[in-house]
């Protein structure tokens, strides 16, 4: 996205050069907001932009503002009285939201973005534990959503969440699993937080199980003692059957040795999911179960797991 970012700047100086409709005047009046974080305090709304700017010895100068208003739009508006750029959300690539936000406050972040014209709605969200002025622009936004991606396909525990999704989320089950980072020398991963209708930080193993629950593992690693086991490849498939929910978990595993690896792999697996339907609300889960077998009716609180875990040895890794 970066990259598009300067080649629509390229454009714009290439017409300033070749005809006399724009000029440098015109082109310095754009600011794009390529991330956003939202806080509340004392009832009113904290807004912070990362604004890339043209000037002329960089079209891509980063400029940090911070407004506050008593609604999202009076704190976006307020903006003008600090900056004299035509501001422009059609780029936004993050969104940073702070823990404290309720539901009324999760509304009315929707409903400032679907009324704004030039903002589009896939961009990720995630959740900064410990917001602060200080710290929500200490990483950039490509490194931030990287990081979010490669721990998604290597790691398991947080996969990325769009605006979009976040939205259905609350509109279809009343609640959203963000993920969520603390930022202090360096950048951590969390787990998820639930928002809207529920509030929980997931734990690392928790957000890691929900994963496995909704079919999204690619890769992840397990350590049960001295072993430590990768998982390689994992396809996850559910069914009801007269209220007999079925979690049917096909893993390709590789580890230090072959003996037990099998049998440790299903133990740790098997652990971790009975946690998790024990401690958490599972509508979310539930949700996803009745979007796959629509024609299968069931009672929530009859409900039996039934947890089948099938690893493949593929190979012994030596770490030495």
């Amino acid at each position: 996205m970066k990259n598009k970012i300067l080649i629509i700047f390229a454009i714009l100086v290439t017409l300033f050069t070749t005809t006399s409709c724009i000029n440098y005047a015109e082109l310095n009046e754009i600011g794009i907001i390529n991330s956003m974080g939202i806080n509340k305090k004392n009832d009113k709304y904290i807004i912070n932009v990362n604004m890339l700017t043209p000037n002329e010895n960089s079209i891509n100068k980063s400029i940090k503002y911070e407004t506050s208003g008593s609604s999202i739009t009076d704190a976006f508006n307020n903006l003008y009285l600090t900056t004299s750029k035509k501001v422009n959300l059609s780029h936004i690539e993050l969104l940073i939201l702070s823990k404290n936000l309720e539901k009324e406050d999760y509304i009315n972040i929707k409903d400032f973005f679907l009324s704004q014209k030039n903002s589009r709605n896939n961009f990720n969200i995630i959740i900064l534990e410990n917001y602060s002025e200080s710290n929500i622009f200490k990483y950039n936004t490509i490194d931030i959503n990287n990081l979010i991606v490669t721990n998604s396909k290597e790691m398991g525990i947080v996969f990325p969440k769009t605006f979009d999704e976040v939205i259905q989320d609350i509109l279809n089950i009343n609640k959203s699993y963000i993920p969520t980072i603390k930022i202090e020398k360096e950048i951590k991963i969390l787990g998820y937080r639930i928002v809207f209708n529920d509030e929980k930080l997931l734990s690392v193993e928790e957000s890691n199980t929900f994963n496995f629950l909704l079919n999204k593992i690619n890769k992840c690693n397990f350590t049960y003692k001295n072993t430590n086991i990768k998982v390689e490849s994992n396809i996850t498939r559910i069914d009801i059957n007269n209220n007999i929910i079925n979690i049917n978990i096909f893993s390709t595993i590789s580890g230090e040795t072959k003996e037990y690896l099998n049998g440790i792999y299903i133990n740790i697996l098997k652990d971790h999911i009975n946690k998790f339907i024990n401690n958490n609300d599972l509508e979310y889960f539930y949700n996803l179960v009745k979007k796959y077998n629509k024609n299968n009716k069931y009672t929530k609180n009859n409900l039996v797991f039934n947890i089948n875990i099938n690893p493949k040895t593929n190979k012994v890794i030596n770490y030495e």
